[in-house]
This record gives C-alpha cells, structure tokens and sequence, in this order.
C-alpha cells in the first residue's frame, strides 16, 4: 500500500492541461490596464484590488498581490509584490479561480486572439477578462451559494425541436429587448422572453431549471463586468445557438449579462438588491421589475413558422452528427481502456464544460479535461477523448478511452492498478482487471 500511496503523491504533481498564452504577452503591462480599469467600482462591496492574481504567459506563472511567496514562487526582482514560478503552477488551468495555500486567487491565461470574437483582443478586453476572474474570487468569498452543479450538465436531458425553438425565440426575445428604443416595446419583448422561457424550463425536472437560473448569476454578472471594464459592446460576441445540455451553459454567459443590461435600464438598484437577498436570481427581478398588466410583444406567425422550421432542420443533423460521432469514437485504433464503477460510483471533480459532446441521453463525450473519483482512487483524463456513461440514478457508472497506443497500458500489483501515460492519470485499489484483445476492462469495487 506504500507504492499506491507513492504514486498519488506523484500524481498530484504531474504536468495538467497543455495551456499555451500568446506569445511575447506582457503580464506587467497587462495588470496595470487591469489596475486602471478597476479604479472604477463595479459592485457593491467588490475590492478587486485586494485579490490575488496568477497570470501564465506561455513560460512562467506570474503572482500578482499575495502576501508572501508560495512554494515553488520566489520574488522579481524590482517588482514589489509580485512572485514568479518556473513554468506553469499546476494549479494554472486558464481563466478560473483557484486557491493557493487557502488563499482564493484569480487566475488567467492570456490570449490576444479571441475564439468569442473571431479579432484580436484589446489590452482593456483581456484586463476584463481579470477582472471577470476576481469577481468570481468575491463570490466565492461573498455569496458561496451562487455556485451552479455542472455534474447536472451530464444527464441534462438533450433537446427536441420543440425545445431548441423555444430556445431559439426566447434569445431572440431578449435580444429584441436591448435593441428596443422605447422602454415599452423594451419591457413588452421582456414579457415575452419571460413567458417563453417558463415554457420552455417548465417540461425539465426543476434541478435543470434552477441550474440554468444559477449560471445566469454566477457568470453572467461576471461577464458583465468583464465587458463594462473592458469597454466591450453587449453585442460583442456572437449569439451561440448551441444544443443541450452545452447550450444550458453558454445561454448562462450571455443572456444573463444581456439581462441585467435590461436591468440597468429599468432597476437601478438591482445590484444592492440582490446582495442584501431581496431577491435570489436574475429573472426573478425582471419579472418584479416589468410593469403589471403588460402585453407580451409577439413573434409573426412567418417568423414562428422559420424558427420551428430551422429548428428541426438543425435538430436533424445534430442527430446524425452524434451518432458519427459516437461511431468514430468507437472505431479509434488502439487499446480502449473500460472503468466500471456500479458498486461505488465515480464522482465528478472537475470537467471542461465547452469541450463536451452528448451522443445520447446521460452518454457524453469529454474532449479536453475530465477528473472522476471515488473512495478507492481517481483518474484525470487530459486532451484525449472519453465517454462516461451515467445510471437511471444520475450516477457514473461507466468510463471509456479509446485509442491509446500502448498495449498494455495499465499497470498491476495484487488489486490495485496505475496508468500514467498518453494523458490518462489513473490509481486505484481494489479491483479487479479483465482484457480481451484491445479491450481491457478495470472492475471497480
């Protein structure tokens, strides 16, 4: 047992994620944009200068306002304050917040090109994106609660025509709100996306509706304070008309700063509202807020007809797009590796939610970064696709890799077993394995 608890040592420490930031980007110059922009006040109660910043720049980790060096971190010469760690610290995964030595700290990656956009950051825009970060640090010390369950996006239940529609009319619902001159024509298209999107929450279980409710918060707020600070548009990114379960993610970031945009225009003093607890979540105060007895704003009869039309259009070739996917992932040469987990179940520690596919219900793809554990071990799965497969009960049962090039890539000592290769971290003990030609099965207990 000293040779397993060696190697989950060894594990804590190998290298994670491959993150690369620009080349060449200045992280000094960077945090004095930040430094600038956040003179102004963003939020009652939100000091981002007294938060703690990591920065990776493609070669070194950069520790911006802590009160001492942290391991591996030693000081820069003539920068005071800020500490320095060869290379990427593994707690450094890109635009997150982490904790370093108990101390909540924002960390980003720094890009001058953004995928969002499809054009080069401003230095203002990637200070936002700081900033974005630090506000999370204050609502994780301030508001621990507005923390949404991504382990919900897993069985998330995919969606129909039907729903991928109202989806649809409910962005654009919203989107016509902004775009109104007139606060009335403003609150009647909010009446409307209101109604739309109780209609469309009201067919899933209420845990699916209140995670969507608690992403609005957490990270829309947070982008809205990224683009106020960075002096962005609210239009500023493309729409993203993506599927379920992904889709109930990304509708968060976007629709909920669309939301409290709307916010700012009809309720003021939302912010200090919602931080003394008046109320708990976006939509709750655009409903209170909008006038009694209003008309909802309504879509042409046309205008209905194509956005059911698209709707089912797209639905069709997302269909056949999961199942080429599903068979590809199957079809990968090289020895698949099989966890089975019935007995104790694996429990979800950390995911990459925009890097995930569903190819059926409670069957999803993870294509960038994937931590499973339970009480006999863990494994960390990094930029190789797997598939983990969910029971009736919403519980991970089941983990597949497919195309590792190595033949026997699991290593056995009596009943425990270790992978450490080709992006795959496993240790656990207790279990039984089986192989059948490429396929090798680990039992869990």
């Amino acid at each position: 047992m000293a040779g397993l608890c060696a190697l989950l040592v060894l594990f804590c420490f190998l290298p994670g994620l491959e993150i690369r930031a620009e080349p060449g980007c200045d992280v000094f110059a960077l945090m004095e944009e930040v430094r600038r922009l956040e003179a102004v006040p963003f939020w009652p109660g939100f000091d981002p200068q007294a938060i703690p910043v990591a920065l990776f720049d493609d070669q070194n980790t950069y520790l911006f306002n802590f009160p001492y060096p942290p391991k591996g971190f030693r000081p820069v010469e003539d920068r005071s304050g800020v500490f320095v760690f060869e290379g990427r610290h593994p707690s450094v995964l890109g635009n997150r917040r982490i904790q370093i030595d108990g101390a909540w700290v924002a960390t980003s990656v720094p890009r001058s090109y953004s995928p969002d956009t499809g054009r080069m950051d401003t230095i203002s825009e990637m200070a936002g994106i700081v900033i974005h970060e630090k506000f999370h640090v204050f609502q994780a010390l301030h508001h621990p609660d507005w923390r949404p369950n991504d382990a919900l996006l897993l069985d998330y239940p995919l969606d129909t025509p039907e729903s991928l529609a109202l989806r649809r009319m409910e962005i654009e619902a919203v989107k016509r709100a902004l775009l109104a001159l007139k606060d009335r024509d403003a609150a009647g298209w909010a009446r409307s996306a209101l109604d739309i999107r109780r209609e469309r929450l009201a067919v899933l279980s209420e845990k699916y509706a209140v995670y969507e409710r608690e992403v609005q918060r957490l990270e829309g707020i947070a982008e809205y304070i990224e683009y106020r600070a960075g002096g962005r548009g609210v239009f500023d990114a493309p729409v993203i008309n993506g599927f379920a379960p992904i889709a109930a993610r990304e509708m968060g970031y976007f629709e909920g700063r669309w939301i409290v945009t709307l916010l700012d225009r009809m309720d003021p003093g939302w912010k200090a509202r919602i931080e003394a607890g008046e109320f708990a979540y976006l939509e709750e105060e655009l409903e209170n807020v909008l006038p009694s007895g209003l008309e909802p704003n309504g879509f042409s009869p046309d205008e209905l007809r194509q956005i059911r039309e698209e709707a089912a259009e797209a639905m069709r070739k997302k269909d056949e797009e999961r199942k080429r996917l599903a068979r590809n992932f199957q079809a990968k040469l090289g020895t698949s590796v099989e966890f089975v987990a019935k007995s104790d179940p694996l429990r979800l520690e950390m995911i990459d939610p925009f890097s995930m596919e569903a190819v059926s219900e409670r069957r999803m793809i993870h294509r960038r970064w994937l931590i499973l554990k339970n009480d006999d071990g863990v494994v960390e799965v990094i930029n190789r696709p797997c598939l983990t497969e969910l029971n009736d009960r919403s519980q991970i049962v089941r983990l597949v890799i497919t195309g590792m090039s190595r033949r026997k890539p699991v290593v056995q000592w009596l009943e425990n077993a270790v992978i450490t290769q080709e992006g795959v971290t496993a240790v656990f003990k207790g279990v039984k394995v089986s192989s059948r030609g490429d396929w090798i099965t680990i039992y869990l207990r």
